[in-house]
């Protein structure tokens, strides 16, 4: 059986080529016993439409996104009227669409115990998801033998709430894509002694998390954390998460899954729907007309502000030109 595991990563990203995690742990278990293609399907890459064409062509379509996001857009063009098997890992905490939609997908998978009442109308809706323990593992050093007092992991977007680590006391450290420059955070956090590193590979994370006493988890709702939370337990370390994320909360004594176990719950689902647990076809083809009607509402609503910021791009292009030639 061939699976192909459609997602979306800019190779622009510093994060390119070595985002491992518990998910890309899990997969090299399922390449074990079946033939898995990853099509990157992020717009930023010369290729993208090329692998966006072959994703269609497998036995089981997995798709790694939040709901709307480019690799589930991606998808839903290229199974348009049909009925392929196909999954959606749910990579976000938005919440999902109308039961109608969700219905284009024979399975979802989703992360948290928290996110499990928002899919409960769904025929096939499993929990998936762990943390590479061959890394991600506690080695036992004493909390004041460790370097850092607090590290946050992820991105200084605004909806990670970067600007809380300074808060923190004691030696903090920051890790991320930097790739994406936000001089005004960096900023602040560097002034502040915050110390910032890039993206670091998943054998690199594991040693900075054995090296803190404490994980620092202050994003939004929809801000993801929920890697950290799990790395930073299963390494040993503190766990402080903002007290407005119930979504995380729900992590903080849940089990610690390996990558074992995610593979165990993408395997057994998978291998379901391809010998036949599958969303009927008229209703499967139902939820991709709705969908597409959602996108077309999403566009129209976006209009003005989409032909504002296109305007505004095109007199910059025509200054910028005016600007070399003189």
């Amino acid at each position: 059986m061939r699976i192909n595991v459609v997602h979306a990563m800019p190779r622009v990203s510093s994060a390119y080529g070595i985002a491992e995690d518990g998910f890309t742990a899990a997969m090299e278990i399922v390449a074990d016993r079946h033939e898995v293609r990853w099509l990157n399907v992020h717009p930023y890459n010369d290729d993208h439409r090329q692998q966006e064409a072959l994703i269609a062509d497998c036995d089981f379509v997995l798709v790694r996104s939040d709901w709307g996001w480019l690799p589930a857009r991606a998808a839903d063009r290229a199974l348009r009227g049909n009925d392929l098997p196909v999954g959606l890992l749910i990579a976000g905490s938005t919440l999902p669409p109308p039961l109608v939609e969700m219905l284009r997908y024979d399975v979802l998978f989703y992360e948290t115990p928290w996110y499990a009442q928002f899919v409960t109308g769904h025929p096939f809706a499993v929990q998936a998801f762990g943390v590479d323990t061959r890394f991600m593992v506690d080695h036992g050093r004493p909390a004041p033998e460790r370097t850092y007092d607090w590290v946050m992991v992820g991105r200084l977007a605004s909806f990670k709430r970067p600007e809380r680590l300074l808060t923190k006391t004691g030696r903090r450290l920051a890790i991320g894509d930097f790739s994406v420059s936000r001089p005004e955070i960096e900023g602040r956090l560097r002034a502040a002694g915050v110390e910032l590193v890039d993206q670091q590979t998943y054998a690199e994370l594991a040693e900075l998390y054995n090296d803190t006493k404490g994980v620092f988890v202050p994003c939004e709702l929809q801000g993801g954390g929920e890697r950290a939370v799990l790395e930073g337990r299963a390494c040993g370390c503190v766990i402080e998460i903002a007290d407005d994320n119930p979504k995380l909360a729900s992590l903080l004594d849940s089990p610690i899954w390996s990558h074992e176990d995610y593979a165990e719950c993408l395997l057994d689902a998978v291998e379901q729907v391809v010998a036949g647990r599958v969303v009927p076809r008229e209703a499967k083809l139902r939820g991709q007309r709705a969908a597409r009607r959602a996108v077309l509402k999403d566009k129209l609503r976006r209009l003005p502000s989409t032909v504002q910021i296109r305007t505004v791009n095109a007199v910059r292009r025509v200054r910028n030109g005016f600007v070399s030639r003189a």
